[in-house]
């Protein structure tokens, strides 16, 4: 079981990555007002000139897919933040075992042990 001093570190490494996340989401999004946890992607304006915008379309297109990246993992940190406030933070979603804290320690806002990770990964 984890003791509260790892789970301190843990959520203080977890708040840490989401402030970060958001940071680099506010450079190119903003939050959606109609949708929880989303983000609309704004198209940018570099110029007028033709080469200027085919840059818009591939930046725009650039930055859709790493808005999606970024809320994934936003949305598990967001997951792991509740999960510690509720108490059942720190077991896999799969099986129910106890996460161990060296992987929480690289990746703390994994949802399942490496064996059902594996596991998954190897489906």
């Amino acid at each position: 079981m984890l003791s509260d001093n790892q789970i301190k570190k843990l959520k203080a490494s977890l708040i840490k990555t989401k402030k970060s996340l958001e940071k680099q989401l506010f450079k190119f999004a903003k939050k959606d007002e109609k949708i929880k946890d989303n983000y609309k992607t704004e198209f940018p304006d570099i110029g007028t000139q033709a080469d200027e915008n085919a840059q818009e379309v591939t930046e725009y297109e650039q930055n859709i897919s790493l808005e999606h990246s970024l809320e994934d993992e936003l949305l598990l940190i967001k997951k792991a933040l509740q999960k510690i406030k509720n108490g059942n933070y720190g077991s896999c979603e799969v099986c129910g075992k106890e996460i161990p804290f060296e992987r929480l320690k690289i990746r703390p806002q994994a949802t399942m042990c490496t064996t059902c990770k594996s596991k998954k990964e190897a489906q």
